[in-house]
């Protein structure tokens, strides 16, 4: 659309700038474009919650276009969970409503004195009064603005009290808080900024260079999805279908990471106990696909809301089998309340199932938990624990601060049972059954998080999703080619996913019907560009160094690209990655040396930097080169 929008809260200032070329051409969008701008205006000084920090939401150029499977938009600012670079994504139609409404970005800066709300429509922008909404949930604080705004079709980004109290990981929501932009606490810096939500509609189009072949290309690949087994299954089934098979494989983490196999793993699984509460499918802006499950609970004491977005297989691993919860409507009402407090369900399972083994070790008691059991397997403690924590009451007080927060202010020795890199909970894969996905969340900017580059969909066995990386044929155990798996696969998930906008669970791993090749047909399509893959995967890679230069910049050291303890020193006594342990020590000094990444420091050197056309980013770090 070739426009940013910026909201200056404080002193109210609304203003445009041009998307320039130099943006679309180094880092295309999405959150490569947000890095570029949150490196250059957040400083070091600046605290996550700070008005100065900046709060920036973010589409990609195929998002909102005729381009299949590219609703996705991004949020990026400074984390409260870590401190360093943090950024999240989201599907559903609000990122393609902000390109209708005629903006590519928005930059939210400043605090609001007030509870506010920011309505885009059709280019017009107005900072109005929330007060009548704070205190609501994300559902019910979306379908109020709906309604006072006179039109259904406006879309709405919006956070629940999770955060408005500041909740570490709070989300930000969409779509009638069915869609979470969950990650690294975007939803806490909104909340700080008085901003409750961000309201869309617009009616333009987004321009398409190439209109007869993103037209030609696009039904030769729908025919080709319509006929697909294993898209059909993904669409029947959606993400919470692939729970069984990543837990047969040791991968999905149980009792807070201390098991590598959930008995009750049948009962939270489609085919399985979760087909039970499914009631239909949805979808997201232009995708045959329709992955994501409606459910429906009657059953007191988790009974809900009809026909609301279910659990996906995060959520059911974060929430399910790592706090012991086999009960699949237990399952969905947490998941539930998550999406209506506006709750990352990732951290939000992690940092209560790490609660629930210090409860079962005895670090902890009743006398610290208010009274109640915190015991894994205990769904009706689970959901008034989520209550608490979004409200800040209690107990919930402590776990708001996330995992490894909350190890510190409880002391004890809780510290060992907290599992998170960099801060950040981290995602449900088991870097024990999947040697490359432990690298992956040791070395992210962001800390413990798959969206960073998920591997496990070229470790595991059977047929190898993205065939031009070339790494067939390796051993999920083995650390040889794991480096290169990592760097390969950041490097691929930084361009397609999270800069040009597409969803990568529909383009990049639910299914292989959708090969890499489209990605580019559209992207070019759309933008008139020849961009060839070599060049896609050097973006990737500038993105990539340039979130690592921020989280470098704010802080962080070599000694934080790890991993718990537990997964680099004990292994599970059954399950599919029986008797493995994370091999981290073998795989790093390969990644730095592909990285380009001094091994003592883990800095970008300035040749890579240079490399990658970031010379001003190579002086931040380095220091002035030195005159012969």
């Amino acid at each position: 659309m070739g426009k940013i929008l910026r909201v200056e809260l404080t002193r109210g200032r609304i203003s445009e700038e041009p998307l320039t070329d130099e943006y679309a051409k180094n880092y295309i969008g999405g959150v490569g474009t947000a890095s570029r701008i949150l490196y250059d205006e957040v400083p070091p000084w600046v605290g996550a919650l700070d008005p100065q920090n900046r709060l920036i939401f973010s589409t990609g150029p195929v998002t909102g276009s005729p381009a299949l499977c590219a609703g996705r938009h991004f949020i990026v600012s400074k984390s409260p969970l870590s401190g360093y670079f943090g950024d999240s994504s989201a599907g559903g139609f609000w990122g393609a409503e902000l390109k209708f409404a005629g903006y590519d970005m928005i930059i939210i800066h400043g605090k609001a004195q007030k509870p506010v709300y920011i309505w885009i429509h059709d280019g017009e922008v107005e900072i109005k009064d929330a007060t009548s909404y704070w205190g609501m949930g994300a559902r019910q604080a979306d379908r109020a603005i709906r309604n006072d705004l006179g039109d259904k079709s406006v879309r709405v980004a919006d956070i629940g009290q999770a955060g408005e109290n500041l909740v570490r990981y709070a989300a930000i929501m969409s779509d009638e808080a069915s869609r979470a932009a969950g990650r690294c606490g975007v939803g806490a810096v909104m909340g700080y900024k008085n901003v409750k939500a961000i309201a869309v509609r617009g009616h333009k189009k987004v321009p398409v260079a190439d209109e007869e072949a993103l037209e030609k290309n696009g039904k030769r690949l729908l025919e080709t999805l319509k006929g697909d087994t294993q898209t059909n299954w993904f669409s029947k089934h959606g993400s919470s279908g692939y729970y069984a098979m990543m837990a047969q494989l040791g991968d999905t983490p149980t009792l807070n990471w201390t098991k590598g196999y959930f008995d009750g793993k049948n009962g939270i699984t489609s085919p399985g106990g979760y087909d039970k509460i499914s009631v239909g499918h949805a979808t997201c802006y232009n995708c045959p696909i329709a992955c994501r499950r409606l459910v429906t609970v009657k059953d007191e004491p988790y009974a809900f809301e009809p026909e609301v977005e279910g659990p996906e297989y995060e959520t059911v691993g974060a929430l399910g089998s790592n706090c012991g919860i086999s009960n699949v409507k237990a399952l969905a009402k947490a998941n539930d309340l998550c999406n209506i407090y506006g709750l990352d369900t990732i951290s939000a399972g992690g940092t209560l199932a790490f609660a629930m083994e210090c409860y079962e070790r005895g670090l902890i008691s009743k006398e610290d938990t208010d009274g109640m059991e915190l015991r894994f397997g205990n769904g009706l403690a689970v959901i008034r624990m989520l209550e608490k924590t979004a409200k800040r009451e209690g107990f919930g007080n402590i776990l708001a601060e996330g995992s490894r927060r909350a190890s510190l202010i409880i002391g004890r020795g809780t510290e060992h049972y907290a599992m998170h890199v960099k801060g950040l909970e981290i995602a449900m894969h088991d870097p024990r059954a999947f040697q490359a996905m432990g690298l992956t969340y040791a070395t992210a900017p962001v800390g413990g998080d798959h969206m960073e580059g998920e591997t496990t969909f070229v470790e595991k066995p059977g047929k190898i999703t993205y065939a031009p990386l070339k790494l067939n044929g390796l051993d999920r155990f083995s650390t040889e080619r794991k480096a290169e798996a990592a760097f390969k696969v950041q490097n691929l998930w930084h361009a397609i996913g999270n800069a040009m906008g597409y969803c990568l669970l529909a383009c990049a791993t639910g299914t292989t019907a959708y090969p890499l090749k489209y990605n580019l047909m559209f992207y070019n399509a759309v933008t008139g560009q020849t961009m060839h893959f070599e060049e896609m995967m050097k973006i990737g890679e500038r993105i990539y160094n340039l979130k690592r230069a921020f989280t470098i910049k704010h802080g962080a050291t070599r000694g934080e690209d790890s991993l718990p303890e537990r997964i680099l020193m004990e292994s599970h006594a059954e399950g599919g990655s029986k008797g493995s342990v994370c091999k981290l020590g073998e795989m790093i000094p390969e990644y730095y040396k592909l990285r380009g990444w001094d091994q003592n420091t883990g800095k970008p050197t300035r040749e890579k930097l240079e490399e990658l056309n970031l010379p001003n980013v190579a002086t931040d770090l380095l220091g002035h080169k030195k005159s012969k």
